[in-house]
């Protein structure tokens, strides 16, 4: 095995060793065991080529159908003011809320991570909340129930523009942690 693949298959393995770890303690406070042989019981889920992860793989494609956040699974929405005007601030907010049986993971390292765009001005590229520490970060909102980022920006023209980008999150619900990897596009209209 050369030495790119070793690399990639212990950094996803050392991936899978913290998302599993971070479900099996989001999942809930119940201890979990195995009857048959007094070990602890293990969540079954699974990533190509990488076991014990599901969703979790950097390598997964962010047009993955698994990696979307599914509508029992919650709502992903995108909130930019009407009244944006050309060479003043304003406030885009990126939003989930998950579903009734679902709660964010706040042990998920989760990031949202911007393009740059013509004639949209933004001080900050990445936001990033959760990870092992569990911490707000960036995050306007870090709660079992909603995880929202203010992203500020400054559109430079009038027009509409757009923003792409990626989001990174997990959602559990009693049994399980799903990692999602969303594409996201903040559209400007400007005066």
């Amino acid at each position: 095995m050369s030495r790119t693949a070793l690399a990639a298959v212990l950094a996803a393995a050392a991936l899978a060793t913290v998302v599993a770890a971070s479900c099996s303690k989001s999942a809930g406070s119940k201890e979990l065991s195995n009857t048959a042989s007094g070990g602890p019981e293990v969540i079954a889920v699974s990533v190509p080529g990488v076991p014990g992860v599901k969703g979790a793989g950097e390598s997964m494609q962010a047009d993955d159908p698994s990696m979307k956040l599914k509508p029992d699974e919650g709502q992903l929405s995108i909130e930019v003011p009407p009244d944006a005007k050309a060479g003043t601030e304003t406030i885009a907010k990126v939003i989930v809320t998950p579903g009734p049986k679902f709660k964010i993971n706040f042990e998920y390292p989760t990031k949202l991570s911007l393009q740059t765009a013509a004639n949209v001005t933004i001080p900050k590229a990445e936001y990033k909340a959760g990870g092992p520490s569990a911490v707000k970060g960036d995050a306007e909102k870090f709660e079992e129930k909603q995880l929202a980022f203010a992203v500020k920006l400054t559109p430079t023209a009038s027009g509409s523009h757009t923003i792409n980008g990626s989001f990174k999150f997990a959602v559990c619900d009693k049994d399980q942690c799903l990692a999602k990897r969303e594409t996201i596009a903040i559209q400007v209209p400007a005066k």
